[in-house]
């Protein structure tokens, strides 16, 4: 495989892959900027990002000589699981992984993939080279963001949040805002690990609900987000930083939330930060 080393990165891919390689890595160096303006974030020692066209491949190139050993022996566990996702995901981070690791598909194979649940959160893009710069944003903020050990909601919404400045607009459709609505019992949300991938109901719930909460925080408590992604915090700790930007109990966080930011987003002007 041929490298490209920048900004405290290096990216892995084939040769016969190079056009896609520089889109990528044009992408990976805004995306170092972003994430530095907005979050104060850097990038953690040895990041690696991989150009991925197989997720066996990527699996193992991607983890350390005793993870590869545990991936082989348990490979009947494991791959079905990767299987089903690769056909839906345009890139895959290992970002709890020291140092974390991030993988994405080229263009061609960003349009082969299982577009069903995603068309049912984001705005359509239909330029792959667009879509690929997207999804190397999103990847590489879960790198950067992967020593906070954050929430999961959190962990999603920042990414997804971070690739709307990438792109200067929304790239969530403003309609998801109706999926908080319907849902009636809040809850704190469930790790996304836990979930079935086919119960894309429940995945499009989390993954918007984790989006309108950040990009809520990020207009009208912008101190209290960066606060949360300064350093690694205990889940308590998290929760009473964001309680207390919104004085409330944190018992009371979850029920109140989504009611907060449905109201907020129907009339922005009358909340101040």
């Amino acid at each position: 495989m041929e490298t490209y080393s920048f900004d405290g990165l290096t990216l892995y891919f084939d040769s016969e892959e190079r056009e896609a390689a520089d889109l990528i890595r044009a992408a990976c160096e805004k995306t170092v900027q972003l994430a530095r303006s907005l979050w104060g974030l850097g990038v953690p020692h040895g990041c690696r990002v991989y150009m991925m066209t197989s997720w066996l491949r990527f699996a193992f190139h991607a983890s350390p000589w005793p993870r590869k050993v545990l991936l082989a022996l348990f490979m009947p566990f494991w791959a079905i699981r990767a299987r089903k996702v690769w056909v839906f995901s345009g890139g895959w981070t290992l970002s709890y992984q020291k140092p974390p690791v991030a993988g994405i598909k080229p263009p061609w194979l960003m349009e082969k993939a299982d577009k069903t649940m995603g068309r049912q959160i984001f705005v359509l893009e239909t330029d792959m080279n667009v879509k690929t710069q997207h999804v190397t944003c999103h990847e590489l903020t879960h790198a950067l963001t992967g020593h906070l050990r954050l929430p999961a909601w959190l962990h999603e919404g920042i990414a997804m949040l971070t690739v709307d400045v990438f792109h200067g607009q929304p790239t969530v459709q403003p309609q998801t805002l109706e999926v908080l609505a319907r849902v009636q019992h809040k809850t704190s949300p469930t790790d996304y690990q836990k979930l079935r991938y086919t119960d894309q109901h429940a995945v499009i719930y989390l993954t918007v609900r984790g989006y309108w909460i950040t990009r809520y925080f990020a207009e009208t408590h912008p101190d209290a987000l960066k606060a949360v992604l300064s350093r690694r915090h205990q889940p308590d700790e998290l929760l009473q930083v964001l309680s207390t930007a919104l004085e409330i109990e944190p018992e009371s966080f979850w029920q109140q939330i989504d009611d907060r930011v449905i109201t907020y987003f129907n009339n922005p002007k009358k909340e101040s930060s």
